[in-house]
């Protein structure tokens, strides 16, 4: 694949930011977290190659650092909509808080301008 056509995870996560509805219809962790999903999926069907490194890496440190009890959170989602009082329009705020923060101090990365 030239890199013309090569997926952008930051760009693609900008885009989310920018404008989670024309991707889920609202704005919702859980969806971002299934669209994620179907996404990853497709990508290894497609190509066999992992599409997004960044977003791998925050999930694994995520769950690793920021999560003080491991008892009841399987996943970082889960522990975002708890810290979120289960308000997945919020918890989506605070993932793109959480992966900003950690893009920077791990990376010197942020995500670039949507357009």
């Amino acid at each position: 694949m030239n890199s013309e056509n090569r997926f952008d995870e930051l760009r693609f996560f900008a885009e989310v930011k920018k404008r989670p509805g024309m991707f889920f219809g609202k704005t919702s962790l859980i969806s971002l977290r299934d669209y994620y999903f179907g996404m990853q999926h497709a990508f290894d069907i497609c190509t066999g190659e992992n599409q997004f490194e960044y977003f791998g890496l925050f999930t694994d440190w995520y769950f690793e650092n920021e999560v003080r009890d491991k008892n009841g959170y399987a996943c970082w989602w889960n522990h975002l909509l708890y810290v979120s009082g289960n308000n997945d329009e919020l918890a989506f705020h605070n993932f793109f808080r959480e992966f900003e923060k950690y893009l920077k101090k791990f990376h010197n990365l942020c995500l670039p301008e949507a357009e």
